[in-house]
């Protein structure tokens, strides 16, 4: 019989604490209730002093009132929940010390190499899954955690957001934490009161693309830096390219990039006609003679005007392949196709243009 994994709760925090107790809260209310084994929190120097002051200090602390509370309605916690001064991992300055807030980029970056190897620590552990709450600290550490877990998080982790009613989000008196049983809180901006058996939260599990396994192999015993992390994986993705809209009318010799059309000669709409039906590279030259030289039937328009050019009258003479696509290509670029390589491509390049993405007209009409 397997034994159950841990659950880690990572919670990235700035000076507004409440996001832990509140996370914590709403897992514990879920319809499948989860508490966590462990608490981890990545903050500022200030963001611990604050954290230690209101949550982790009193008789009794707001911690152990938040763990009476979830008792009282028996809910199990009982060896979970394990947090305490050594939870606390204060992301360092570029001399190594605490840093006490996160302005400049230098900043986030290494803010950034901490978060990763934090949770390398926990996403390294076949026996832990993690949970990683992102809605503590500024919005840019918010980010970059998320970002980490994009490329550490597996199947089983788990990214959250907690959200209160409006009202709460300029404060209420007393300081909200969790609902506490008996109290009552009254809205600083509103003035209107809350009993605490009314307050719903709701914690939103927030998708993400999990990058883990494109580059697991290369790096699993040498993690680089966030920055470089990033770039290597953005090397083995697939390029972030948006495709522009393409219609060709076959039996006219009409192209369309999003709506616009686009003059070219007719050698030109030749090449793109033979690319966007799926020729390869390698056999383009040898097709643009073969249609210059009379294999395929005439009757269109610009296939007669194409033949009574003269490109392509020599089957030998490659430089009209290279004279034609430069016209080709730089024809699109003027009217926006700003990936051009991907259907045109240089150098014998394979195309990588979504072919099925192409609109056709009038192709029923055939050409043999």
């Amino acid at each position: 019989m397997s034994m159950a994994k841990r659950t880690v709760l990572i919670a990235g925090m700035g000076t507004s604490p409440a996001v832990l107790t509140e996370t914590v809260w709403a897992l514990a209310h879920q319809k499948k209730p989860v508490v966590p084994d462990e608490i981890a929190v990545i903050t500022t120097k200030s963001g611990r002093e604050v954290l230690q002051k209101t949550v982790m200090t009193g008789k009794p602390s707001v911690w152990e009132r938040l763990k009476a509370a979830l008792r009282k309605e028996k809910i199990a916690i009982e060896g979970k929940l394990v947090f305490g001064e050594t939870s606390i991992h204060v992301i360092p300055d570029e001399h190594g010390n605490a840093i006490d807030d996160l302005r400049t980029g230098g900043d986030n970056l290494r803010a950034a190499d901490f978060m990763l190897g934090e949770l390398r620590r926990y996403t390294e552990a076949s026996d832990t899954v993690v949970l990683c709450s992102i809605a503590g600290g500024r919005k840019t550490m918010s980010a970059l955690l998320f970002s980490c877990m994009t490329l550490l998080g597996r199947a089983d982790d788990k990214v959250y957001h907690v959200l209160l009613p409006p009202d709460f989000e300029w404060g209420v008196e007393p300081p909200f934490f969790f609902p506490e049983p008996g109290i009552t809180y009254a809205s600083l901006k509103s003035k209107k009161k809350y009993k605490a058996c009314k307050v719903q939260s709701e914690l939103f599990e927030v998708p993400f693309v999990r990058m883990r396994g494109w580059y697991q192999d290369k790096f699993e015993n040498n993690l680089p830096s966030y920055r470089t992390l990033v770039s290597k994986v953005q090397t083995i993705a697939p390029p972030a390219v948006t495709y522009p809209e393409i219609e060709i009318d076959a039996w006219n010799g009409v192209v369309w990039l999003d709506g616009h059309v686009v003059s070219m000669s007719k050698p030109c709409f030749a090449m793109l006609f033979l690319l966007a039906n799926g020729c390869q590279t390698k056999d383009l030259h040898a097709e643009l003679c073969r249609l210059h030289n009379g294999s395929v039937k005439p009757g269109c328009a610009w296939l007669d005007d194409f033949r009574d050019g003269s490109l392509f009258k020599n089957p030998d003479f490659v430089e009209d392949l290279r004279h034609t696509a430069s016209n080709l290509r730089a024809k699109l670029k003027k009217s926006g196709f700003s990936n051009v390589d991907s259907l045109v491509p240089q150098r014998g390049a394979p195309v990588t243009f979504p072919l099925q993405r192409i609109k056709w007209r009038n192709k029923g009409k055939s050409f043999k």
